[in-house]
């Protein structure tokens, strides 16, 4: 028996250490990089929040998206639409937190579109912090925009007639279901990260593209397209 418990203690810390490695790799060294501030984690209770008590209640920790998931995605994303569709498209990410995944789709595929990328975060610190962010990596203004606001109300910021929406899991509940009404009014290619409510998307007319499970909830994902 004892043997048996030493046996699972060590597999959890092996597993343990793999992750750190990887965390490590994919989040804390892009801020040593750029010296940015994206990669710590930060619960609810630490969010400085200004939206109703539904939305309060349907949002989510923030964890930095990891780099390779948001590089591979996005370029998923331009085979989907092809050269010329996905540089008339806008970036658009809800929920962007400290703005990681804005932060390197705007340093490997910012060049390629015409708008500039949207970030939509509820949390007001949050979203000073993801502009000091954008700041630091030396992105011209025009080509990034951090938008405290409720990501229910995207429609009021968009500037394309297409979207590349990246979502990493950031709300669930009410307020993920009305953000699902509004983008079914928007042609859009539908990022999710951490699917966890992957179950809305038939209703919601999404056809999954791609669907990638990982080893882990930040590197599971999956490639949705709506009314393209």
């Amino acid at each position: 028996m004892i043997k048996r418990i030493l046996y699972v203690l060590k597999a959890v810390s092996q597993r343990g250490i793999v992750f750190l490695f990887r965390y490590f790799y994919e989040s804390y060294l892009f801020d040593i990089k750029y010296g940015t501030k994206t990669s710590a984690r930060v619960t609810k209770e630490d969010q400085s929040i200004s939206s109703t008590e539904v939305e309060q209640e349907n949002g989510l920790l923030y964890v930095a998206s990891f780099t390779s998931v948001t590089k591979t995605t996005v370029s998923l994303a331009k085979e989907i639409l092809g050269d010329a569709r996905f540089s008339k498209a806008q970036f658009l990410d809800l929920g962007c937190g400290k703005g990681k995944a804005l932060l390197v789709h705007a340093l490997h595929h910012g060049k390629d579109q015409e708008k500039p990328a949207l970030g939509i975060e509820y949390d007001q610190d949050l979203a000073i912090i993801a502009r000091d962010n954008v700041k630091k990596c030396d992105i011209e203004d025009e080509r990034v925009r951090v938008i405290a606001d409720s990501a229910v109300n995207l429609k009021e910021y968009i500037s394309s007639k297409e979207l590349i929406v990246y979502l990493y899991n950031s709300f669930q509940g009410e307020t993920l279901k009305n953000v699902f009404v509004e983008l079914s009014k928007i042609p859009h290619i539908l990022i999710y990260v951490d699917p966890a409510e992957r179950f809305l998307l038939d209703k919601y007319g999404y056809s999954v593209i791609h669907d990638h499970i990982g080893k882990y909830h930040a590197d599971t994902w999956l490639i949705a397209s709506s009314n393209l």
